[in-house]
C-alpha cells in the first residue's frame, strides 16, 4: 500500500482531475460555465458538505466536489479518518478573457480550483489547477448524452 503522504498527493491531484472534466455537469452542459459569472470566490468542505440543492449548479458543485473527493480517497486505499480537514477553493482569478470553447472563441475568465488537505499529524497538502471557464452557452457547447440518463445530474 502506498505511503499515505503520497497517496494524498494523488488523491488530491485525481480530485482536481475529475472535478473540472466534462464529467461535472448540470443538465448536460459543463457545471462551472453555470456558476462563473457570479464566482468570487467558493470554499466548499470535502469531507463534511452542507446538504445542497442539487436542482441548483451551486449545489451540485458541491455536492458533487464531496463525492469524488471521497472517491477518489476510496480509490487510493484511504480512510477517511485519516483526513482531518480538506476543502476545495474555486477563484475567479482573471478579468474576462478570451478563450476557446468547442474551437469557438469565447469570453470568459480563468478559474483556479485549489484542493487542500490536513492530513493525520497536521501535514498539510495542496494542489492547483487552472481552467478557462466561458460563461453557459447551449449554442456553443455540446449537451451530454449522460443528461437523457436517469438520474443524471
Amino acid at each position: 500500500m502506498m505511503a499515505p503522504r503520497r497517496a494524498i498527493r494523488g488523491v488530491l491531484e485525481n480530485f482536481l482531475g475529475t472535478y473540472t472534466s466534462r464529467y461535472s455537469d448540470f443538465d448536460g452542459y459543463w457545471l462551472f460555465g453555470f456558476l462563473v459569472a457570479d464566482l468570487g470566490e467558493l470554499c466548499i468542505d470535502l469531507v463534511a458538505p452542507p446538504a445542497d440543492d442539487l436542482e441548483c449548479p451551486l449545489g451540485v458543485a458541491v455536492s458533487s466536489a464531496a463525492g469524488k473527493f471521497t472517491d477518489q480517497l476510496q480509490k487510493a486505499g484511504l480512510a477517511r479518518p485519516q483526513v482531518q480537514e480538506a476543502w476545495l477553493t474555486i477563484r475567479k482569478m482573471s478579468e474576462q478573457i478570451t478563450g476557446s470553447v468547442n474551437g469557438v472563441a469565447c469570453a470568459g475568465h480563468n478559474v483556479g480550483f485549489s484542493a487542500e488537505a490536513v492530513m493525520e499529524g497536521e501535514r498539510r497538502y495542496e494542489r492547483e489547477r487552472v481552467v478557462f471557464v466561458a460563461p453557459h452557452n447551449a449554442d456553443v457547447e455540446r449537451r451530454s448524452t449522460r443528461a437523457a440518463e436517469p438520474g443524471a445530474a
